[in-house]
């Protein structure tokens, strides 16, 4: 059955390793930066007394945490002073693999950027089980 079918086979680049470590650096400096200045407040008022279930606050903070991440990288590439090369971002429809897709200016033998897709995730301090799990995305998407 699949002898039938063209399939694509990808080709790792010989310095992925390093631009992958280039990328997380990159991503973990910004957003400390950012929460350093304090600028990882999100101010959400709603007019209700008892306030929102925990047990799902996820499923409301996850946007709003998507959007303060593209605020915070289109911060950087707007930043005259952008010390993290970073040179485009791109916040991707909803189902995406990726939530966000930045850019970098890297020097590299093959080509003269980097791209990669993040997947911004919400966790809460106050819950212990927050973050903890595993990543899991279906097949389909993938």
């Amino acid at each position: 059955m699949y002898e039938l079918q063209d399939l694509k086979i990808p080709v790792q680049a010989p310095d992925y390793y390093d631009c992958s470590e280039f990328v997380i650096r990159s991503v973990e400096m910004i957003i400390n930066e950012a929460i350093s200045r304090g600028s990882n407040k999100i101010v959400i008022n709603t007019n209700l007394r008892l306030g929102l279930p925990m047990e799902n606050i996820n499923k409301i903070a996850g946007p709003f945490i998507e959007a303060w991440a593209v605020e915070t990288f289109h911060t950087v590439v707007e930043d005259v002073e952008n010390r993290y090369s970073l040179i485009n971002v791109e916040a991707v429809q909803r189902l995406h693999i990726a939530d966000v897709i930045l850019q970098f200016k890297k020097h590299r033998k093959v080509d003269s950027g980097v791209t990669a897709e993040v997947d911004v995730k919400a966790t809460a301090e106050d819950i212990e089980s927050s973050g903890k799990g595993p990543n899991i995305t279906s097949f389909v998407r993938i």
